[in-house]
């Protein structure tokens, strides 16, 4: 058996050029990636990542520039072309016929049988192989694939495209809703790819994945390659630093010549309770200060989150609003109340993927702000409105009536933020406002939260990011097993370190709530 070279490239793109109405999407890129690597692309949101991997996938045709697969010129039109070829895509958002099978779905088009009757025990040996190879014996074949756990609808997708011989596997974002145990499996699934020779390509905001897994980096930015590397030895501040263009000493954007001033309280809670999962939560939150909450999952920060939003069932316990008792039983009378809520599940619970970048930012403040009687919108003044936000926040869509789903996480994420503040609510509470974004879209959201509270609007941020709690939090608030089991007024005071014995119920610098 002949050794496998692996430092040819198989995949060579030289001067990709892609343009778009008023953006140049990529600038002369040149990328290659060699067999039995993983390489790593690596940018911000809008950096040209997708783009790339779209015009590689058969999405998109250059404007520029050429592809060769294994030394050879090839001109890729159509995906089905690239599937020829050895290329084969898993994206973000799953390709998953939820209501078929999972053998179903892996040979969907190419069923085995005579044309008229699939032969369904061929088929299930099919599947079978290809899962066995892949080293996937926990998955049931005649299941529907709606019934299966997201970890194991990826594993399905990545086995639906190497059921196809591939050269070349692009895996688009793959771990951002898995936990650390299920990306772990994954890239042992990926390694074993490495030693039969699959090139792969990891398109990933997370450095500490691409850091530990990744061979090569290549580095993107406004559409041009800042630097391919050797990832060996390189640190995460590295990497952003390339990524974003600069130092990120001032990365949390923190005014190191002036502390946030905490005014007036605005929200008590008192004894707050949901069943077993939070219990007998106190504390008082500050106009104009950021309060940072985190805890192991599962501590109850999120539910407790919910429940000042209204979507949380089984709460009991007091709120007081301006020294006011009220009631929260819907969103609705949250923001009633001067209170909004961005989850961490913004596709679900926050988007409307299929409407635009525009009615999403307007929709809730419609009646209050853009309804003309009797009953006719002011378009013209709810697209002024619509396109100040977009600015402001610097929303990269083509325009307004840019759909939503077609945009990415980072900018989705400041969509949600551009429609609260256009309602002009005075409390903000996020869970994880930077689950899946990239590193230079999270330093606009700090700097944005912390203008906001500096004008005075009282901010909740939920996260296990550690970091970013520590680098954005006038106070932390620290969830164990249900309870407010800790306060650190003065984060500047304590480590990470610190806050990670905290969180783990072990004692650290701080004081009872």
């Amino acid at each position: 058996m002949a050794l496998l070279d692996t430092s040819t490239p198989i995949l060579e793109m030289n001067g990709i050029t892609k343009r778009f109405p008023g953006v140049l999407a990529l600038d002369h890129v040149n990328f290659s990636v060699c067999p039995g690597e993983i390489h790593a692309i690596i940018g911000q949101n809008g950096a040209g990542k997708s783009t790339l991997m779209k015009i590689l996938s058969g999405v998109y045709n250059a404007d520029e520039g050429t592809i060769s697969i294994g030394g050879r010129l090839v001109r890729i039109t159509h995906p089905r072309e690239a599937l020829q070829l050895g290329i084969g895509t898993v994206y973000q958002e799953l390709s998953l016929l939820p209501k078929l099978t999972v053998a179903d779905n892996i040979f969907l088009g190419r069923e085995p049988g005579n044309g008229f009757v699939i032969n369904e025990k061929a088929l299930l040996e099919r599947t079978q192989a290809v899962l066995r190879d892949l080293g996937i014996t926990s998955i049931d074949l005649n299941v529907r694939v709606e019934d299966l756990p997201l970890a194991q609808q990826q594993l399905v997708e990545i086995a639906k495209v190497l059921s196809h011989e591939l050269k070349i596997l692009v895996l688009d974002e793959p771990t951002s809703s898995l936990s650390e145990k299920e990306t772990a499996h994954l890239f042992e699934l990926l390694k074993s790819l490495k030693q039969k020779g699959i090139a792969i390509i990891f398109v990933s905001h997370r450095f500490k994945e691409i850091l530990q897994y990744c061979d090569r980096g290549t580095v993107l930015r406004n559409g041009k390659v800042v630097k391919t590397l050797d990832l060996d030895g390189v640190t995460e501040d590295q990497l952003a630093e390339m990524m974003i263009g600069q130092k990120l000493e001032s990365f949390y954007y923190r005014d190191k010549h002036t502390s946030l001033e905490r005014g007036e309280a605005v929200l008590e809670v008192k004894n707050l309770s949901i069943r077993s999962k939070v219990k007998n939560v106190n504390f008082v939150l500050y106009r104009g200060e950021i309060v940072g909450i985190t805890g192991l999952l599962g501590a109850g920060q999120n539910e407790l989150a919910r429940a000042l939003f209204g979507i949380q069932e089984n709460v009991t316990g007091t709120i007081i609003r301006n020294g006011q008792e009220i009631k929260i039983r819907s969103p609705s009378e949250a923001i009633k109340h001067g209170i909004c809520l961005l989850t961490e599940n913004r596709k679900a619970e926050g988007l409307f993927l299929e409407m635009s970048v525009k009615e999403n930012i307007t929709l809730p403040s419609l009646v209050s702000r853009f309804l003309r009687p009797p009953f006719f919108i002011n378009n013209s003044s709810e697209e002024r409105a619509a396109n100040e936000f977009i600015k402001r926040l610097n929303i990269t869509a083509h325009s307004g009536r840019t759909r939503v789903r077609s945009i990415s996480g980072g900018n989705q994420q400041k969509i949600i933020l551009a429609r609260w503040l256009l309602k002009n609510l005075d409390i903000l509470i996020f869970i994880e406002p930077t689950r899946g974004i990239d590193v230079g879209t999270k330093a606009e959201i700090y700097q944005y939260l912390y203008r906001l509270a500096k004008d005075g609007k009282s901010i909740v941020v939920v996260s296990p990011e550690l970091p970013e709690i520590l680098g954005i939090s006038s106070r932390i608030f620290v969830m164990y097993k249900g309870t407010l089991a800790r306060v650190f007024d003065e984060p500047s005071l304590i480590s990470e370190e610190m806050l990670l014995a905290a969180i783990q119920g072990r004692n650290g610098n701080g004081k009872k709530s």
